[in-house]
């Protein structure tokens, strides 16, 4: 690919980005902020791609922008963790650690409206775009393509913990948004098929979404119960941690076993 498909490709998500930054304050509807982490994620595995090549030059994700996707997660954790608490029906019982919890996603929510004001996507775009390669060579995708299935095969060898499940989702990841860049954007076939299906691959990195949602949450959990003073929502609180560790655990070993299920070759 020529520089010029290369910079349609940073231009688009860069866009796209604008546009949820531009509709989020106000609403911080839960899929504006998904559709806008996503859409950073997606340029960042694009850059990481293109850092490989000889003539690129420091494609990095600015920090302003770093800045909007971390402000927008701890929006998204509390607004998922705040409705699950009420989809089972404990928020109730609980109303000072809820009051606690609204008042924190109401921080986040400032945060993310102060990160995104900070950013100018001119002078990003700008920023980023000449600091392109020239071309991007089929020796770097596959050279990159290796680095992220090797990445894998080297945390699966001895695979035990939660951190583990996240390197290896982080790979995956990498992977699945580089393949939708030549589908979606560029609209070719991806030129390199190392796994069973391209099926098997969203699926593991959902399952790991969810695992890593349900970690966050526990996080979330323990942070407040820990310092309660209210002794009988502590209960409450501390019923729920318990439960909820069950399930991660339950969760984190059928994860562990299904990860090494994932038939990835590096002969391609």
């Amino acid at each position: 690919m020529k520089r010029r498909e290369l910079e349609e490709v940073v231009i688009r998500h860069s866009n796209h980005l604008e546009k949820f930054c531009n509709r989020l304050p106000g609403s911080f509807e839960q899929e504006d902020i998904h559709d806008l982490r996503v859409e950073y994620k997606k340029t960042r595995a694009f850059l990481r791609l293109l850092q490989l090549e000889k003539d690129a030059g420091d494609l990095k994700i600015p920090d302003k922008l770093k800045a909007i996707y971390h402000a927008g997660g701890k929006v998204r954790d509390m607004q998922l963790f705040l409705a699950e608490l009420y989809g089972i029906g404990v928020a109730m019982q609980i109303p000072s650690s809820i009051t606690h919890w609204c008042q924190q996603l109401f921080i986040s929510k400032e945060q993310m409206v102060a990160a995104i004001e900070a950013v100018q996507f001119k002078k990003i775009l700008n920023g980023i775009t000449k600091e392109l390669p020239r071309q991007l060579h089929d020796e770097t995708l596959h050279k990159f393509m290796h680095q992220k299935i090797a990445a894998i095969h080297i945390v699966l060898l001895a695979a035990d913990n939660e951190n583990d499940l996240h390197i290896i989702r982080k790979q995956l990841k990498d992977i699945i948004y580089t393949i939708r860049v030549y589908e979606q954007d560029w609209g070719i076939p991806f030129p390199i098929k190392a796994w069973q299906s391209e099926t098997q691959l969203n699926d593991m990195a959902g399952s790991l979404g969810d695992f890593n949602d349900r970690c966050g949450a526990i996080s979330l959990l323990q942070a407040v119960y820990s310092d309660s003073s209210n002794d009988q929502e502590k209960i409450v609180l501390q019923d729920l941690h318990r439960h909820w560790l069950h399930l991660k655990e339950a969760q984190q070993r059928d994860l562990l076993q299904q990860v090494r299920t994932l038939n990835m070759e590096h002969s391609f």
